[in-house]
């Protein structure tokens, strides 16, 4: 690691009469060093041990070392890195005017430090016990969330398995979960028992928060040291208000992280058995909401723009499907124009209604169908007829039940 001000790093052990527990922080030093990538690296101890502090610090310094970060490797935050440790890096430091220091905080409560001591735990509890048993997937988290710091995160679509690897180990790892209405309650099983579970689900024509009173609670909850999950359906940058939370988090000085989700407006026609786009047939895509306004009320002719894109993708419309059928045809659209409106897309109670831009808002209507519900327009729909691998194979859902299982998670 080169730049202006040459960089070095000091691995602080305490320092044993134990030789084995000496070279352990050497060995520390080394590893450190290689996996990090820096190249001016020097061990040191606080006790009985030389180098000490000052004989290190020292070491780097000779070496060309013009900024030091001095790193206490499994030392006690309280005696240690509050007290002793401040006081030698300074004596040394004043000894070579003109460098600059840092001191980390200590190893020793990490977050992964101690799931990694939980996992040793429960290893040696039972170790007949079936790997599978012992380990819980707390214990096998990749990502851990931090305190203060806020993450926007996709719930994907609808199905648990399209949830990513790391909204999985977030979810596990929060304080406070704030969730919206479409996220599927079984992904809540990823979630501990002591996780504050804040419900904010927007329905459409129904009741619902505020959109500055969840920034607020954001804000609140993550200046109070709490790890904050919000959990958005879909992806939280697609139509999912998830810019206007971030901007309101930067304003406030609060770190946020965001996690894509898989989207419902690719997802969902896939599971419908509808590419979004094929040789020869489809080699663009627009994707636009059907509710433009704050209020949901649709804005006639706001597809306009977009109609000349091969395949177009409707989410929160199927309200005005009429509506958009006709924007469509008005735009240049041929009435014959196929047509999918797909409900509760990858849910097993997924139903799909096609037809064309002149008949889809009677057909969908005789259906019953409904939000939630992504609506596809564009050729690309006549391939269902092959590719519907998803709907072939579910049994029968009741969607009383299905509705039934969102009220109780909300």
């Amino acid at each position: 690691m080169k730049n202006e001000k040459q960089c070095g790093v000091l691995v602080v052990g305490h320092g044993s009469r134990r030789s084995e527990a000496n070279e352990d922080v050497r060995e520390a030093a080394v590893r450190i060093s290689e996996r990090g990538g820096f190249l001016l690296v020097e061990p040191a101890f606080l006790e009985i041990e030389h180098p000490d502090i000052a004989e290190g610090f020292a070491r780097l310094v000779q070496r060309g070392a013009r900024d030091i970060t001095v790193h206490p490797y499994f030392l006690s935050p309280g005696r240690h890195t509050r007290g002793d440790i401040p006081v030698e890096v300074s004596d040394a430091a004043s000894c070579h005017p003109g460098i600059t220091y840092r001191i980390t905080e200590p190893l020793s409560a990490h977050s992964l430090v101690i799931e990694a001591s939980v996992e040793r735990i429960l290893e040696s509890m039972d170790h007949n016990m079936p790997a599978e048993a012992r380990f819980t997937h707390v214990s096998k988290q990749r990502y851990c969330a931090e305190r203060g710091k806020v993450y926007l995160v996709g719930a994907g679509p609808g199905d648990p398995g399209l949830l990513t690897v790391k909204a999985a180990d977030l979810l596990a790892t929060c304080d406070t979960l704030v969730y919206d209405y479409l996220v599927n309650p079984e992904i809540l099983a990823h979630v501990q028992s002591y996780t504050e579970r804040i419900y904010v689900g927007k329905v459409g024509g129904g009741r619902h928060i505020p959109q500055r009173q969840i920034n607020d609670l954001l804000i609140k909850q993550a200046r109070l040291g709490k790890r904050v999950v919000r959990l958005k359906g879909g992806d939280p940058f697609l139509f999912g208000r998830g810019a206007e939370e971030a901007e309101a988090l930067f304003q406030a000085y609060v770190p946020f992280e965001v996690v894509p989700g898989i989207s419902s407006a690719l997802a969902v026609p896939a599971y419908a058995g509808i590419p979004l786009t094929h040789r020869g047939m489809s080699s663009s895509v627009a994707v636009i909401t059907g509710a433009r306004r704050g209020d949901g009320v649709y804005e006639s002719g706001a597809l306009a723009k977009l109609a000349s894109a091969d395949t177009v993708v409707v989410l929160m419309g199927v309200a005005h499907l009429r509506e958009i059928a006709n924007d469509l045809i008005r735009a240049g659209r041929a009435s014959e124009t196929p047509v999918a409106v797909i409900r509760w897309g990858t849910y097993n109670g997924q139903q799909t209604v096609t037809g064309t831009l002149g008949s889809i808002a009677v057909e969908a209507e005789e259906a019953g169908l409904r939000a939630p519900a992504v609506i596809v327009v564009g050729d690309v729909v006549r391939l269902r007829e092959r590719l519907n691998w998803f709907e072939q194979n579910l049994g029968v859902v009741d969607e009383e039940e299905l509705e039934a299982a969102f009220a109780v998670a909300c």
